[in-house]
C-alpha cells in the first residue's frame, strides 16, 4: 500500500493524504464548518461511512445534511436510535435486525410481549428526542467474531447470536454504538445522534423471524427521519398530495398490523395482529 493517496474532490483540486486518513479528516482538513456537517462521503461514487479510510487513490465527495444521499445515512442512524430508546423505555428487550433499505423509512423488531399501541410511540417517540438532544457520538469498532459473541452473550441478545451466524467468514465485522447502545451493523451511520433531525414512527406490525411463520412472532416499529422538521413535514405533506390526486390507490394502501400512524395522529384501522403474542419459539441455530 502507497504511503500516500491522492483525493481529488468535487471543485477539481486534489488533496495527497497519508494512506488510512479517513473521510471525516479529509474534511476537516478542508474546514471545520465542514468537518461538523459531515455525515458520509461519496467514495468513487459509491457511499461510505465518514469513518472509512481512504487506502487508495479516490475520487470523494463530502455528504452533508444539504445532499439527498444524506437522507440514507440519517435514517439508518434514526434506527438505532429507535432501538435505543425502547430498550431504555423496557430495559433487557431483545432486539433483531432493522431494515437495508433505508430509501424513505426504517424500522427495528423487538421481542416484546406485546403488540405496540399507539401510547407507546408517544413515550418512544420523546425517548428518541432525548437520545437526539444528548448529541452522542456514533462509534465504529472493527471485532473479531468471538469478541462479538461473547458482548451479545453478555447483553442477552440471543437473536444477534444468530445474525452473527449469518455474516461469511472472512468478512469484517462492525459493531456501531452511541451512549450505551451496542448493535453489530455495517453503517454507515452519522457523526451524531443531534444530526438527526426530525423523526417520526410510522406504524406497528407483528414480523415473524427471517419471515417465516415456523418462528417466532417479533413486533416491528417502521418509522422515518429527516434533517430538519420542515424536510419532516415536507415528505408527509407530498403523502396527502398524492392520497388527494389518487384516494383509491391511498386508500388500497397496505396496512402492516394493528395501527398505521398518520402525520401527528394515530388511528385504529385495523386489529390483524393479537393484542397479546402467544409463546415465542425457539429461534433457529
Amino acid at each position: 500500500m502507497s504511503e500516500t493517496v491522492r483525493v481529488s474532490l468535487p471543485d477539481g483540486s486534489a488533496r495527497e493524504f497519508p494512506a488510512g486518513t479517513t473521510v471525516l479528516e479529509v474534511a476537516e482538513a478542508i474546514g471545520p464548518r465542514l468537518a461538523r456537517d459531515t455525515v458520509a462521503g461519496m467514495v468513487n461514487g459509491d457511499l461510505v461511512d465518514l469513518r472509512t479510510a481512504l487506502t487508495a487513490d479516490a475520487d470523494l465527495r463530502i455528504v452533508t445534511a444539504k445532499d439527498p444521499e444524506a437522507g440514507d445515512v440519517i435514517r439508518h442512524s434514526a434506527e438505532h436510535v429507535l432501538a435505543d430508546a425502547v430498550k431504555r423505555l423496557w430495559p433487557g428487550t431483545p432486539i433483531d435486525a432493522g431494515r437495508q433499505d433505508h430509501s424513505e423509512k426504517y424500522q427495528y423488531d423487538f421481542r416484546f410481549p406485546r403488540a405496540f399501541k399507539p401510547e407507546d410511540f408517544e413515550k418512544i417517540e420523546a425517548e428518541m428526542a432525548r437520545i437526539i438532544t444528548e448529541d452522542l457520538e456514533f462509534d465504529r469498532q472493527e471485532a473479531d467474531r468471538a469478541e462479538v459473541r461473547e458482548v451479545m452473550t453478555e447483553r442477552g441478545e440471543d437473536i444477534k447470536l444468530v445474525r452473527l451466524d449469518d455474516i461469511p467468514e472472512g468478512e469484517v465485522i462492525t459493531l456501531y454504538s452511541h451512549g450505551p447502545f451496542l448493535d453489530l451493523c455495517r453503517g454507515p451511520h452519522v457523526q451524531r445522534t443531534s444530526q438527526i433531525g426530525a423523526v417520526r414512527l410510522l406504524e406497528a406490525s407483528g414480523a415473524y423471524f427471517r419471515g417465516d411463520e415456523r418462528n417466532e412472532m417479533l413486533q416491528r416499529i417502521y418509522g422515518t427521519a429527516f434533517a430538519s422538521k420542515k424536510e419532516l413535514n415536507a415528505y408527509f405533506a407530498r403523502l396527502e398530495e398524492l392520497k388527494r390526486r389518487d384516494p383509491d390507490r391511498s386508500h388500497a394502501r397496505k396496512v402492516r398490523g394493528v395501527w398505521l400512524r398518520r402525520g401527528h395522529h394515530t388511528t385504529d384501522l385495523r386489529r390483524r395482529v393479537v393484542e397479546e403474542v402467544g409463546p415465542l419459539r425457539k429461534l433457529p441455530r
